[in-house]
């Protein structure tokens, strides 16, 4: 049995006060959130006084005050800095406006006590997203550069496409999937009837619906093509899982075998190595070789028993390259037909087996090590 509200706030180290918390003064504020510790940093334990001012404020909405619909940033200044800088325990060091978005996002995704909606933040990436008629079909991008570019299959394809801007926040893939929820979905229009194998799927604008998020979605991804780029991904994955959309089917576009073996020598960049990288640099390399690329050998050196990585930006792969290869996995998707995504889903399976045979007999030095 998952735990009650009353036990997730406790934990969280959140209860309800009557005094509006941020017009309190020193005394009340270290009575009630007292620092733990022989010789602690701040007066007040300055995590739990942040997740209590954010859950008296979802209480206040709740109650029926207006949503406080400003930027999170805004509600630092607002609510945090002025009541840490009364409790004595505002940092010059420490990125407390981080610390902030990190307690809010425990809140929401660890201990499921709220959303972002409920007290009403504005979305600072809603500018950079576009909900398409083919909700569930999702190119996405690690840098806001591309976003006019996904904004041009957007138009052109009717697909939906987010720019993220770096590290996905929590609250930008809440508001995303939100819109998605909003979207009706059809069957294929005469546009997309195009490029599907199934014609006789008749195009009914009148039979539209809300997007059911247990279906499949298909993401198609344009991040560099490193450990950063790929823990951005994750991150992102990870946060429509989070919001419900958990059956996803990922096709990376920027990766080596969208360039020639020259290409690669003039766009390839080290990857930074040391002791804080080195696990990330190993899952990294992991994930990528389980998908068999043939110019992946192009971006490892080993010399003198040292293995040295190289990665591509996005931005080393023109979007038209791009745009060609969306045809090919993109488009057969867009139809709509589910035996026409089977048979296009077959084909890349069998596709797929015939590169690792082609991989195991062209690299049995790959064998060899694995067998040791």
């Amino acid at each position: 049995m998952p735990p009650s509200l009353a036990e997730r706030l406790r934990k969280a180290g959140i209860r309800h006060y009557d005094e509006l918390i941020h017009d309190q003064k020193k005394d009340w504020l270290v009575k009630n959130f007292k620092a733990e510790g022989a010789a602690p940093a701040y007066p007040v334990n300055v995590s739990r006084l942040m997740r209590n001012l954010v859950w008296q404020m979802k209480e206040r909405v709740s109650s029926g005050e207006k949503p406080f619909h400003e930027l999170v940033r805004t509600y630092w200044y607002m609510y945090i800095k002025s009541t840490l800088t009364r409790a004595d325990s505002l940092s010059a060091e420490t990125d407390q406006y981080k610390q902030l978005t990190e307690n809010i996002t425990a809140m929401v995704k660890d201990f499921l006590l709220m959303s972002y909606k409920d007290i009403g933040f504005r979305d600072e990436n809603e500018a950079n997203k576009k909900i398409g008629v083919n909700a569930n079909i999702i190119p996405f991008s690690e840098k806001l550069g591309h976003f006019g570019y996904l904004t041009e299959l957007n138009k052109q394809y009717n697909v939906s496409a987010i720019a993220l801007g770096g590290q996905p926040s929590v609250m930008n893939t809440e508001y995303f999937v939100d819109d998605l929820k909003k979207a009706k979905v059809s069957g294929p229009s005469p546009v997309q009837l195009r490029y599907t194998d199934a014609p006789e799927v008749a195009y009914d604008p009148a039979g539209s619906s809300k997007l059911n998020l247990k279906r499949s979605f298909y993401l198609y991804s344009i991040v560099d093509y490193d450990p950063s780029g790929w823990i951005i991904r994750d991150a992102f994955l990870n946060n429509l899982r989070h919001y419900k959309i958990k059956n996803t089917k990922v096709y990376d576009l920027i990766n080596p075998d969208m360039l020639t073996p020259e290409e690669i020598m003039l766009a390839r960049y080290p990857i930074r190595a040391g002791a804080d990288m080195e696990a990330k640099n190993k899952k990294w390399l992991a994930d990528v070789e389980a998908r068999h690329y043939k110019n992946q050998k192009y971006l490892v050196e080993e010399k003198n028993g040292k293995v040295k990585l190289y990665g591509l930006e996005a931005e080393s792969i023109a979007t038209a390259r791009i745009t060609e290869k969306l045809k090919e996995v993109m488009l057969p998707v867009i139809g709509g037909n589910e035996e026409a995504l089977k048979i296009y889903e077959m084909k890349n399976l069998n596709q797929a087996i015939k590169d690792l045979m082609i991989f195991k007999l062209t690299h049995p030095e790959t064998e060899a090590a694995h067998a040791r």
